[in-house]
């Protein structure tokens, strides 16, 4: 991949990561809630459709089996909401660990001796903290987990277009 693509796909990224930030910042409870009972109602729909196969066809049993087993599934994804919920933390932390360590990486390739860079170097390792923070210590912050999450990640997305704008110049060069 040369400079100009991974310029442009980390640039699509961080917009991405931008917008979901900020829709955790400003609604946390209600994004989680709704994504929980959307997943849920999907695979119920699933399961709902799988068995309207198998009394429509020639009685597949592996049909019904997936029917019958999506069907709960995604009664007890509906149900067990809160319990998805902990490990919506779980991953989102391992989203911004993950994002936290390419800025790293990619800092550490682009190195150089300005303030810029010590700067979103620093911020960089603490994307990776918060992400570690987010991992193991969910409850340490109680409610307030998912809006510093997306904090976090409107940071992360910003953080991420400096090293895009820092990539464009090297580009240039």
């Amino acid at each position: 991949m040369d400079l100009k693509e991974l310029r442009k796909n980390e640039l699509v990224n961080n917009i991405i990561l931008l917008v979901v930030g900020i829709i955790l910042t400003i609604w946390p409870d209600e994004t989680l809630d709704l994504a929980v009972n959307l997943v849920g109602s999907v695979v119920v729909i699933f399961g709902i459709i799988n068995l309207v196969m198998f009394f429509k066809s020639n009685n597949d049993y592996l049909t019904l089996f997936i029917g019958i087993l999506a069907l709960v599934a995604g009664i007890c994804i509906i149900v067990k909401s809160a319990t998805i919920i902990s490990i919506i933390h779980i991953l989102l932390g391992i989203a911004v660990l993950a994002d936290g360590i390419t800025n790293i990486k990619t800092l550490l390739d682009i190195k150089n001796d300005s303030k810029k860079w010590k700067v979103l170097f620093i911020s960089a390792i603490i994307t990776t903290v918060f992400g570690l923070l987010l991992i193991f210590r969910p409850l340490f912050i109680a409610d307030m987990i998912i809006r510093i999450g997306g904090i976090i990640i409107i940071i992360a997305a910003l953080e991420g277009m400096l090293i895009t704008h820092d990539i464009k110049k090297l580009i240039e060069k």
